[in-house]
C-alpha cells in the first residue's frame, strides 16, 4: 500500500514490516542477494541454491504459514500468508515468491486432507525448509482444464503405478517431491476420479525430457517437461480420498489466486518506487521529469490502482480466514485478475516513464516487467478469472422481481420497477 491501509490492524502492518526486514537482513544475503537474482534470470541456478533458500524461509517462519504449529507450520492466517508473499515479491524475485507460495497452498491441502504419513513425511519437512516442492499440474493437452488430464494412476497391490506427461513444471529439477494430480477413475472430462499423489523425486521411471526454462521472464525455476513411465508410488502417498481431489484442487487454486497476485503486486511496487525516485531526480529542460504532468499523472494513476488491488486481495484473504479457503471464489478471482494485469501494467509503465535506461539491467524494472507477465496466466489466466467473476456476479446481480416480459416492450412498463412502482399510463395508452 502507498496510502494508509485501514484494512490492516496494527499487528498486521507490523507483520508486513517485520517480514520485509527479515527478508532483507536474513534471507536475501550471503549468496542470495543481487548477483543471485541476476543468475536466476540467466537460468544459472542449482538444486543447492534452492535448498538454501527454502531452508532460510523455513527458519524465518515463511513456509506453510497457515498450517498449524502441530504440523510444522507457524499457525498463521491467510492474510499473513499474502502479506508475506507481497514482501517476498518486493524484496526478492517473484520466482522466490512462487516457491514459497507452493508451500502455502500445497501445504494447506496436505494439512486439510493428508494422512499422517503425508503430514509427517512431506508437510512438516517442507514447512521447516528441509524439502523443496514442485507442483506437477500442467499437461501437454490440458492446463487449467484438469478434468481432462491424461496422467493416470492404477492400483497394483499396495502401490500406485503412474503414467503420463507433465510440462512447464517449475522446480522440477530441484524438487524433493512432486504434488501431482492424476486420474484414478472416471472418464475423460469427469471431475470425479481425479486424485492427488505425492511422488518422490528419486522414484524410478521419472524423466525430465525437455528443459523449458528459457522463458520470456520468470526464469530460474528450471521449468521442465516431465514423463512418468510406470512410476511406482506407495498407496499411502494418496492425498485425501481416491477420486475426490477436484474439490481439493479448486480450493487450493482459490488460495493460489491470492498469493500469485500479491507477490506480483509486491514486485510492481518495487518498480513503482524506483521509477518515482528516478523521475524525481532526472532533469529534462532544467526541471525534474516528475514535474511533467504526463509523468506525474501516471504515478498518481498507478499508486491509486495499486492500493485498490491490495485492498481487493486483502478482502478475499479475510473471507478465507473467516470461512475457509473454499470461500470467496468471486472475490479471489477479482483479486487475481485485477492484481496480475495491473502488476504488469505498472512495470511496463515504469519503463515508459524512465525511457531507455529502464530497459537495461542498471535497474531491475525490465526483469520485473518480464517476470510479472507470467502472473497473468499462472494459477489461472485472466480470462478464466473473468469467467468466474461473471458467473458469480450474475448470481448476485439478478433480481427475481425484474420483469423480463417487459424487455422490448417498455411502452407497457419498465422491467426494473415493481408493479406497484410502475409509472401511470397516459390516456393514449
Amino acid at each position: 500500500m502507498i496510502g494508509e491501509d485501514t484494512f490492516l490492524t496494527n499487528a498486521e502492518e507490523q507483520y508486513l514490516a517485520d517480514a520485509i526486514t527479515t527478508l532483507e537482513t536474513e534471507v536475501f544475503v550471503d549468496g542470495l542477494g543481487y548477483d543471485h537474482f541476476r543468475a536466476l534470470d540467466e537460468n544459472e541456478v542449482s538444486r543447492e541454491v534452492w535448498q538454501e533458500y527454502v531452508s532460510r524461509m523455513g527458519e524465518a517462519g515463511f513456509n506453510c504459514i497457515s498450517v498449524p504449529e502441530e504440523y510444522g507450520g507457524p499457525g498463521g492466517t491467510i492474510l499473513q500468508t499474502v502479506l508475506a508473499e507481497q514482501a517476498i515479491g518486493y524484496c526478492g524475485n517473484i520466482v522466490h515468491a512462487c516457491q514459497t507460495s507452493l508451500t502455502q497452498h500445497v501445504g494447506r491441502t496436505m494439512y486439510e486432507h493428508g494422512n499422517r504419513h503425508i503430514k509427517e513425511t512431506y508437510l512438516e519437512p517442507m514447512a521447516s525448509g528441509d524439502l523443496v516442492v514442485s507442483q506437477a499440474y500442467t499437461e501437454p493437452r490440458s492446463g487449467t482444464d484438469i478434468a481432462h488430464l491424461e496422467t493416470s494412476a492404477e492400483r497394483d497391490g499396495d502401490e500406485w503405478v503412474v503414467n503420463g506427461e507433465k510440462r512447464f513444471i517449475d522446480f522440477a529439477p530441484y524438487a524433493d517431491f512432486y504434488f501431482t494430480p492424476v486420474r484414478t477413475g472416471g472418464e475423460d472430462g469427469d471431475r470425479d476420479g481425479v486424485s492427488i499423489i505425492v511422488i518422490d523425486r528419486e522414484t524410478g521411471g521419472i524423466e525430465l525430457v525437455e528443459d523449458q526454462s528459457d522463458w520470456h521472464g520468470f526464469r530460474g525455476t528450471g521449468a521442465s517437461w516431465m514423463q512418468f513411465d510406470d512410476v511406482r508410488v506407495p498407496e499411502e502417498n494418496l492425498v485425501g480420498a481416491e477420486g475426490e481431489a477436484w474439490a481439493y484442487i479448486t480450493d487450493e487454486l482459490n488460495l493460489e489466486h491470492l498469493t500469485v497476485a500479491r507477490y506480483c503486486l509486491g514486485a510492481s511496487q518495487q518498480a513503482l518506487e524506483i521509477a518515482a525516485n528516478y523521475t524525481a531526480n532526472r532533469e529534462v529542460n532544467e526541471r525534474p521529469v516528475s514535474r511533467y504532468q504526463a509523468v506525474n499523472h501516471k504515478i498518481a494513476e498507478m499508486t491509486t490502482r495499486l492500493d485498490g488491488a491490495y485492498l481487493l486481495n486483502t478482502r478475499a484473504a479475510r473471507i478465507m480466514d473467516d470461512r475457509g479457503v473454499s470461500a470467496g471464489r468471486m472475490e479471489s478471482a477479482m483479486a487475481k485478475w485485477l492484481g496480475n494485469d495491473l502488476a504488469h501494467d505498472i512495470a511496463d509503465t515504469c519503463i515508459q516513464i524512465m525511457g531507455g535506461i529502464g530497459t537495461t539491467t542498471s535497474y531491475p524494472i525490465e526483469q520485473i516487467q518480464r517476470d510479472v507477465r507470467a502472473g497473468r496466466f499462472m494459477g489461472g489466466a485472466t480470462e478464466v478469472m473473468k469467467s468466474v467473476v461473471q458467473s458469480d456476479a450474475y448470481k448476485e446481480l439478478l433480481d427475481e422481481e425484474f420483469d423480463g416480459d417487459l424487455v422490448g416492450n417498455e411502452r407497457e412498463g419498465l422491467p426494473w420497477l415493481n408493479v406497484d412502482q410502475q409509472p401511470a399510463r397516459t390516456r393514449d395508452e
